[in-house]
């Protein structure tokens, strides 16, 4: 197949991660595929790196951006198309554009994010009229699309996003005791640790508000990772400061590590005991598949994908959002009941064999492709 791979993003985070993902798990399969993205973009920058042919462009507008469609259409250089693979909901309209000049290719649409707003306006309709299959990566985030918008049961679908399984199982590039040593972590910690952009919609608030009672309240023995960098969106930034003070505020500054982004993740994963999630709502939880991975025991609050991705008192726990004393509550059954911690984890890693393997999702999508492509 040829396969447009489209996303106009700037960022790098799940979203774009996921996309590298696809863009390589085919590419093994030998389909051809060509990335458009932003000018001077992260997703570009990785293109360029892993030798992906790529088209950069520059759109001026957020909708509709009939220039950028017909920029794209030219630089393919009459290149056949068979399936435009769009990520990001604000990308569809100039994505349909691009498919009417092409005239042949199909649209897929893998939505991201929950529909919170009904998009049943005209504008809407005629998105949907030209979305020829939407991938949805929870059944929950499915049936809020079918009520949110004018999507037809026969045009969507739903597939777990996977991980590569190999880069989970394989042996840490580093040392465990070196990593504690490189943190100034003391071997005897149990460690609790958490990975997301610095935001306050990860809420990594809640962390703090729950180690402050185990630590405080319990005397536990416990040292706390927060993995990620601090966004400069209005949500993001000055976040990481407002986490800092008020570590210290409770006085357990020495007992949380702040660490930025990195590639090496898996590496911090050995070192954790159990993983936590303290988003209010998660669309899916990456992270959280990849510390199962690892064999961790894991806990979410019980909205969006981690409801899908959890199974309760097996793999770990669900509480309810901003619940920092029930959070702290599950924290101390598990930091007190070692055997739990494994079998937890165990269990874990079982679950994300069976569901979230990355081959299953992309034999899943190579499936839908040629199907979309072979509809009337």
């Amino acid at each position: 197949m040829n396969i447009l791979e489209l996303c106009f993003s700037t960022a790098w985070g799940g979203l774009e991660i996921y996309i590298n993902t696809f863009v390589n798990e085919f590419r093994q399969r030998n389909h051809n595929i060509i990335g458009v993205v932003r000018l001077n973009s992260k997703l570009e920058e990785e293109f360029r790196r892993n030798n992906v042919e790529y088209i950069s462009v520059n759109p001026k507008l957020k909708y509709l951006d009939f220039i950028t469609a017909f920029e794209i259409k030219t630089k393919l250089h009459k290149k056949r198309v068979d399936i435009i693979h769009v990520h990001e909901s604000k990308d569809l309209s100039t994505a349909i554009l691009l498919k009417k000049l092409l005239k042949t290719p199909k649209i897929v649409f893998s939505q991201q994010m929950d529909s919170r707003y009904n998009k049943k306006d005209l504008f809407h309709r005629w998105i949907y009229k030209n979305i020829d299959q939407v991938v949805c990566m929870t059944e929950n985030m499915k049936l809020n699309h079918l009520a949110h918008t004018p999507v037809k049961e026969s045009q969507i679908s739903t597939i777990y996003n996977g991980i590569d399984l190999k880069k989970f199982n394989s042996i840490s590039t580093i040392d465990k005791s070196d990593l504690l040593l490189q943190n100034n972590i003391k071997s005897d910690k149990i460690i609790i640790g958490t990975v997301g952009r610095l935001d306050s919609l990860k809420n990594q608030e809640l962390l703090i508000d729950a180690a402050a009672i185990l630590i405080n309240d319990k005397k536990l023995n416990l040292h706390f990772l927060i993995i990620g960098d601090e966004t400069e969106s209005i949500t993001g930034k000055g976040y990481k400061r407002k986490l800092i003070e008020k570590s210290q505020q409770y006085g357990i500054e020495e007992s949380i590590s702040f660490i930025g982004f990195t590639k090496n993740i898996e590496n911090y994963f050995d070192i954790m005991d159990i993983f936590v999630l303290p988003t209010d709502k998660e669309s899916f939880g990456y992270v959280l598949i990849e510390a199962m991975a690892k064999g961790k025991p894991v806990i979410a609050t019980n909205q969006g994908g981690p409801k899908e991705i959890i199974v309760e008192n097996r793999n770990g726990y669900l509480i309810e959002p901003k619940n920092f004393i029930e959070l702290s509550e599950k924290l101390s059954s598990l930091i007190s009941d070692q055997e739990l911690r494994i079998k937890m984890g165990q269990e874990s890693k079982i679950i994300t064999n069976e569901k979230f393997d990355v081959n299953v999702t992309i034999d899943n999508y190579i499936r839908l492709f040629n199907r979309v492509i072979n509809s009337s």
